[in-house]
Order: C-alpha cells, then structure tokens, then sequence
C-alpha cells in the first residue's frame, strides 16, 4: 500500500479568500480598492479634501476635484502623484490620471484632534472639572484614566455648545 504525500501547506484564510475571488472575477476589484485606498497617503490631506478618486480601468485612474483650478493645479502633479501611487502599490498599477470636476466637499464630523482643541476652549465649568477628576482618579490605568479624561471633556462641551445654540 503507498502513502500518500501529507505534506501540503497550509493555507491562510487571505489566500484561499483571494484564489476564490480570482476564479470568480472578483480579484480585480479588490486590487483596485487597494490602489484606490493609497490616494490619501500619495497625496496628502489637502488634496484629498478636494478630490476623489473614483475608480481604475485598464490603468487609468479617474479623479474627480471640486473645481477646475484643481484639475489644472493636479494636471501639473500628475506625473509625480502616479509615481508615488505605483511606489506604495509596489507596481505598476497606475500608468494615466485622469481629472475631472466633480467631487463635493462632504461635510464630516470634525476630528478627534478639532473636538479636544474645541474642548479646550473651555465649556467646563469648575464644577465639570472636579467631578472629571472625582470619577477619574479612582481607575488605576492611569492611560485609560487620561483617555476617560478627555472623552468626558468633549462630551460635556459638545453638549454645552449644543445648549448654548439653542439658547440663542
């Protein structure tokens, strides 16, 4: 009787995921997602703000902007931009951009760096700061207590803020 060769790798569930994926079509969507996910890293905040990428076929990425200043201001980076794109990709995934006017500034919620800086601008009043203090002092993770910290002050601002609107 002969045995069977039993030594097969084992396969992470990425990699199954993914050959499944590829049988079904699917593998060139993903790659392009990750290609598109580089484009605020590539570009940096400020143009991220003012455009989106919507989308890779047949190695053109098309981008909208909000205006055409941007279109033309990006035209003149595009060589570079597709550069540092194909860099963090690891290949050559990109080998044309395309602008177009387009993209809408959404208005999101600000950061968590714009709610402490408004925290800080001090809706507390002192009685805030000592029950803070009071409900803090007793965690002994003295990390986690800073973080409660400032989730508290944020939140007991963002609510003064809100009754100060209302009042108005």
């Amino acid at each position: 009787m002969r045995r069977k060769n039993n030594k097969t790798r084992l396969q992470s569930i990425g990699e199954i995921l993914y050959s499944t994926l590829k049988r079904r079509g699917m593998a060139a969507k993903i790659e392009e997602n990750a290609v598109l996910k580089l484009w605020p890293k590539a570009v940096g905040r400020k143009i991220t703000i003012q455009t989106q990428p919507e989308g890779l076929r047949g190695g053109t990425l098309f981008v909208k902007t909000t205006s055409s200043i941007w279109v033309q201001q990006l035209h003149f980076m595009k060589e570079d931009i597709r550069q540092k794109l194909n860099e963090l990709a690891g290949k050559e995934a990109i080998k044309e951009i395309r602008f177009s006017v387009g993209h809408e500034i959404s208005k999101t919620r600000p950061t968590i760096e714009e709610e402490i800086a408004t925290a800080k601008k001090s809706f507390l009043k002192d009685r805030d700061k000592k029950m803070i203090a009071e409900c803090t002092a007793s965690l002994a993770d003295r990390e986690l207590a800073t973080i409660f910290k400032r989730v508290m002050q944020i939140e007991i601002s963002r609510r003064r803020r809100m009754q100060q609107q209302q009042d108005r």
